[in-house]
C-alpha cells in the first residue's frame, strides 16, 4: 500500500515536508509514513477501508494514535502524529499518516521528572454515588472476539453499555485486546473501607465490582487476551493490563486496584506539579510483589516516560504495529 504515496506527487511532497519540519523533535527517534485507511475495504486483518476516514484524520492531527507491537499497550513503539486524504493518479483515496517511533535514548524516567512512582496511599474513606449518565465502555476487533462471547458477559452488566469496534490495522495479531471504559470511582472504590451516601449507591458499585471479577473468570475461555481497563482521572486516561486467563492471578490483581487507583491520582498530580503533564499512564501488575506499577506515561508533548526500558531498537520493529482504530465515533470518555 505504501505505493499509493510514491505515486502520488502531492502525497510525497506532504511526506517529506512533515519529516523534515521534525527533525529536531526530542519525543521520536525516526519517522516513517504508511498508508492507513483506503476507499475500499481490504482482505481480513488489512488496512481498513471504506466509510468517511475524516474522524480518524482529525483524531491523529489532534491527538495522534498509539502504535503497539502485537495488540499488546503494554509494550508501545510509537504514535501516527500525522495524517492526510489523497488520491492517487489511479484514482484510489487514501490516508497517508506519519508514524513516530520511540526510542530509548530519547525516554525520560519518573526519577528524571522527580516524582516517586509508587506513591503511599490509601482507598478514599467516602465516594459520591455514580451518576445515572455513567456507561461502561468496551472496545473489540470482531475478528478476534466473536459477538457471541462478547454478548455473554456483557448480558448482566451493570452500567449501560457502548460498545465499539476496532481496528488493529494489521495482518499479524498475537493477542485478543479487549478495552474495557469505566468511571474512575467504581476502580477505586474499595468495599472494606469506602463508604457511599445511599445504599442504593453502594449497591451499584458492588454490582460493578461482581461484574469486573465474573468478566475476569471468562477469559480462561480466551485464546491470548489481553484486558485494558481504562478509566479517566484528572483529564489522563488510566489504563490497568490484565494479561492471559489466569483467573486466580486476575483476582489477585483485581482486589489490589483501588490502592494501584489512588496511587494513579497522586501520580497525576505530582507529575503535573512539575510542569509534566501525563494524557496516558497504563498500570502493569507484578505478580512477586502483588502490587501494581506505572509501566510509563505518555506527557502532553508526547514524551514518552519509563523507568523500565520497554523499547525496542527501530531496526527491530515489526511491519505489522497494530493501530488502536475505533470505527465510527470516538469512545466516549467515562464521567
Amino acid at each position: 500500500m505504501s505505493d499509493l504515496i510514491t505515486e502520488t506527487p502531492e502525497a510525497c511532497s506532504w511526506v517529506s515536508h512533515e519529516k523534515s519540519r521534525r527533525t529536531e523533535d526530542s519525543v521520536f527517534g525516526s519517522f516513517q509514513a504508511g498508508v492507513i485507511w483506503i476507499d475500499e475495504p481490504c482482505s481480513d486483518r488489512e488496512i481498513i477501508g471504506g466509510g468517511d476516514p475524516s474522524t480518524m484524520i482529525d483524531q491523529i492531527n489532534n491527538e495522534g494514535w498509539p502504535l503497539y507491537r502485537g495488540h499488546d499497550p503494554g509494550f508501545p513503539s510509537g504514535r501516527s502524529i500525522a495524517a492526510k486524504l489523497f488520491v492517487s493518479p489511479s484514482g484510489r483515496k487514501f490516508v497517508a499518516a506519519i508514524l513516530g517511533f520511540y526510542v530509548d535514548e530519547l525516554r525520560l524516567s519518573f526519577d528524571d521528572l522527580g516524582v516517586d512512582s509508587n506513591p503511599k496511599a490509601s482507598s478514599p474513606l467516602e465516594l459520591d454515588a455514580i451518576s445515572n449518565d455513567c456507561w461502561l465502555d468496551i472496545a473489540t476487533d470482531p475478528r478476534e472476539v466473536d459477538a457471541r462471547w462478547l454478548a455473554n458477559v456483557l448480558q448482566n452488566a451493570p452500567l449501560r453499555v457502548v460498545q465499539q469496534e476496532s481496528s488493529h490495522n494489521t495482518e499479524d495479531w498475537q493477542h485478543e485486546l479487549i478495552r474495557i471504559g469505566l468511571v474512575y470511582a467504581s476502580i477505586v472504590w474499595n468495599p472494606f473501607v469506602t463508604t457511599v451516601a445511599q445504599e442504593a449507591a453502594k449497591d451499584v458499585y458492588a454490582e460493578i465490582r461482581k461484574w469486573l471479577r465474573n468478566f475476569w473468570s471468562e477469559l480462561s475461555s480466551r485464546k491470548d487476551p489481553v484486558v485494558s481497563l481504562d478509566s479517566y482521572q484528572d483529564g489522563c486516561n488510566v489504563s490497568f493490563l490484565f494479561r492471559g486467563k489466569e483467573v486466580k492471578l486476575h483476582y489477585e490483581a483485581h482486589d489490589a486496584l483501588p490502592i494501584a487507583a489512588a496511587q494513579a491520582a497522586i501520580l497525576v498530580r505530582s507529575m503535573r506539579s512539575r510542569n509534566a503533564d501525563p494524557v496516558e499512564i497504563v498500570y502493569e501488575f507484578d505478580q512477586q510483589q502483588a502490587r501494581w506499577f506505572p509501566s510509563y506515561a505518555i506527557l502532553k508533548n508526547g514524551q514518552f516516560v519509563s523507568n523500565r526500558n520497554i523499547l525496542i531498537a527501530l531496526e527491530q520493529h515489526p511491519t505489522g504495529l497494530s493501530i488502536g482504530i475505533h470505527k465510527g465515533k470516538k469512545l466516549p470518555k467515562s464521567k
